[in-house]
């Protein structure tokens, strides 16, 4: 009966939870795509209650055979005239009977079980229906548990801790992930980012004024531009610069240059991203590039005027590129002598004043740039603080800390590679020979206390892997609450991406991604 009365509800939830999802490299903005995870979510829960209708069936024939009605039957009149009834009374074996009730018991776990997995379903779908709508997460459905989001009376995302033992599943699948990728948390798939614009027009609700508040994207640490290209593509694709067109401008520019620049599609072949289906799109959006090397700083500029012609003040979406460097204070620091000539050069970094050929650029907080950028308003709200600053992340985020402790950033998102301190030269705060030493959980922490929930971010298991048996994975590991006991031993580096609990629809979908969480 129980498991007849919910197999119709849900499948009527995701059904009509269907028509209203967005996909960003489905169809752009259309009502009637779906993101492949949302597409994988349905099909899963439709095989869910195909089984559940299975096991209802065998349950039934195990309780309704003909014999074992008739025992029943022989049964009950027995009792009901008074008399003791035995199994050889009727006909069963010990053996038999023994048999039948470890299966009738075995049945029996199974719904169980899959009944607790269908009420946890059904109030994910309560919880991506209220997203969807932008109204937030509701406070209604079952107790709260490390899946269950809640809203605080501040008007809040909950925070949610980790119980040791989900600490320590998620480091044992975590660890194992190593073995089975090299490096899955250096060119992590990302998988948020499907639909980015979605979330945040629903963290924003009615004050979603694209006009007087347009997407805002801090791209610190800018190399060859990848990151911005994909948040411009993403939010604005109209504007015609994605990770496509801007590889074609980078190898268009080292021709003429008659060179060729060292990783020139990016590290994690940055080039070669789905781009968003939809080609026609043009929202309101700044991307402030920032990048300290001067060689790259020109070739950015070049790149960006031959992808824009008629100059970035002629469309809604604005690629601002500086020559700067971000960090805790504003003055001029000096920096490494490659970052006078080599496009894109990872030794980009800052060195001792007396380093022999070193240049000097201007470095300034991100509080002080938005103060200058922005002088007649309050801090805006920043839709993605993004930094990779060659292990100097820390002290970016350090100069940061007016526009988070007001919870101005919807998401953060930062670069940990403990390995950079360890290199010749030596350079960044992470890892062993950080100057001065930065741990990641020391940060996240103070994240935490800011009111940000913090994720390794990962790649999925893909279809080669499956073949060969691997297990799946989560999107994103969960750092925040208790969820990583100790420093995390990356191969190459990983990424961190971070959201403000105080808009609960960006940190529910975050946490969403952490399944094992």
């Amino acid at each position: 009966k129980a498991l007849n009365q919910i197999a119709p509800q849900l499948v009527a939830g995701p059904c009509t939870m269907a028509k209203s999802i967005n996909s960003r490299r489905g169809g752009g903005s259309t009502d009637t795509t779906m993101t492949w995870w949302k597409f994988l979510f349905l099909a899963s829960l439709t095989l869910l209650v195909s089984f559940l209708v299975r096991l209802n069936y065998q349950l039934v024939k195990e309780l309704g055979r003909p014999g074992e009605a008739a025992t029943a039957t022989a049964m009950g009149t027995a009792v009901g005239a008074g008399s003791a009834v035995s199994n050889e009374d009727v006909g069963i074996s010990p053996m038999e009977d023994a048999a039948a009730q470890k299966r009738l018991r075995s049945l029996e776990s199974e719904v169980s079980t899959m009944k607790e997995k269908l009420g946890s379903m059904k109030h994910m779908v309560k919880e991506i229906k209220g997203l969807n709508s932008g109204a937030g997460v509701g406070v209604g459905g079952p107790p709260p548990t490390n899946r269950d989001p809640v809203i605080n009376a501040a008007g809040e995302f909950e925070r949610l801790t980790c119980t040791p033992e989900v600490a320590r599943k998620q480091a044992d699948r975590m660890n194992k992930r190593f073995s089975e990728w090299w490096s899955h948390s250096a060119c992590p798939d990302q998988v948020w980012m499907e639909s980015i614009n979605d979330i945040f027009d629903a963290a924003m609700g009615s004050k979603a004024d694209l006009h007087s508040n347009p997407y805002l994207i801090l791209d610190i640490g800018c190399n060859k531009g990848y990151t911005s290209a994909d948040f411009l593509d993403a939010l604005s694709p109209g504007t015609n610069i994605n990770p496509s067109t801007l590889v074609g401008a980078i190898r268009a520019i080292a021709r003429d240059m008659n060179t060729k620049f060292d990783r020139d599609g990016g590290v994690c072949n940055d080039s070669n991203k789905k781009l968003n289906k939809d080609r026609n799109t043009q929202r309101r959006t700044e991307v402030h590039c920032f990048e300290p090397s001067p060689a790259t700083y020109n070739m950015l500029v070049t790149a960006r005027t031959m992808l824009i012609p008629h100059g970035v003040d002629a469309q809604p979406a604005n690629w601002h590129i500086h020559n700067l460097g971000l960090h805790e204070v504003n003055s001029q620091m000096s920096w490494h002598p490659a970052c006078a000539t080599s496009v894109g050069d990872e030794l980009c970094t800052i060195v001792p004043d007396q380093t022999e050929g070193a240049i000097s650029v201007p470095v300034v907080t991100v509080d002080q740039f938005l103060i200058d950028t922005y002088p007649t308003q309050t801090a805006p709200l920043v839709h993605m603080l993004k930094i990779d600053a060659e292990g100097l992340d820390p002290a970016v985020l350090t100069g940061s800390t007016s526009l988070l402790t007001q919870s101005k950033a919807l998401m953060v998102m930062f670069e940990f590679n403990p390995g950079l301190s360890e290199k010749d030269p030596p350079h960044g705060m992470w890892g062993k020979g950080g100057n001065p030493r930065k741990k990641l959980l020391e940060v996240t922490t103070w994240l935490d206390q800011l009111g940000y929930d913090c994720y390794l971010d990962t790649r999925l298991v893909d279809e080669r892997e499956r073949a060969k048996g691997v297990p799946e994975a989560p999107a994103l590991y969960r750092i925040t609450g208790g969820c990583l006991t100790e420093e995390p031993r990356v191969r190459g580096w990983a990424n961190v991406v971070c959201a403000a609990r105080k808009f609960p629809s960006v940190a529910l979908v975050l946490r969403n991604l952490a399944t094992m969480v």
